[in-house]
């Protein structure tokens, strides 16, 4: 009789044991899966290229570098016209110089829905009293989930007032 009972005993220990396994592999391999399939969503050419890019067509000038420059810009919120395009970054120094400070990709949507990266940007832009002028920003660029492509947000949709307040 006492034998049978440390037996039961032992079989209710090790299907407890077998059930807490059970639930801390479910939840580590979960874990991993949504590791992988975030990072395998994310497109091949990084946010800080595309940054770079973008500002090397507008120093580029003209309608066919504007109008592929345009293109790397997201129309989730509204497009902008060939020609507001135009005149908004016709007065773009191609003698300014860009370089990437930093970057960061978010672990989450926002309040939007949107996976966002933000780059921030150091432009050196040619003055006429000798040193250039210099300044920094931070550019949002949103995921565009259907393209794998990460398109930059142009009319600072994705930025809120306090980040405003910090760069001005």
């Amino acid at each position: 009789m006492y034998h049978l009972g440390v037996h039961s005993q032992l079989n209710k220990s090790f299907a407890l044991m077998k059930k807490i396994l059970l639930v801390v592999l479910t939840v580590l391999i979960s874990g991993l899966i949504g590791c992988n399939w975030s990072q395998a969503d994310l497109p091949k050419e990084p946010p800080e290229e595309v940054v770079k890019r973008f500002y090397f067509l507008l120093s580029q000038k003209g309608k066919a570098p504007a109008a592929e420059a345009r293109k790397l810009i997201s129309t989730k919120f509204g497009t902008i016209e060939e020609d507001t395009f135009m005149r908004w970054t016709e007065q773009y120094d191609p003698d300014t110089k860009i370089k990437i400070m930093d970057s960061s990709i978010s672990n989450k949507k926002d309040a939007k829905g949107n996976i966002i990266a933000r780059v921030t940007v150091e432009y050196s832009v040619p003055s006429a009293f000798g040193t250039p002028f210099t300044s920094k920003s931070q550019t949002n660029l949103i995921l565009d989930e259907k393209e794998k492509r990460w398109k930059i947000d142009f009319t600072a949709e994705t930025k809120n007032e306090d980040s405003f307040k910090k760069e001005g």
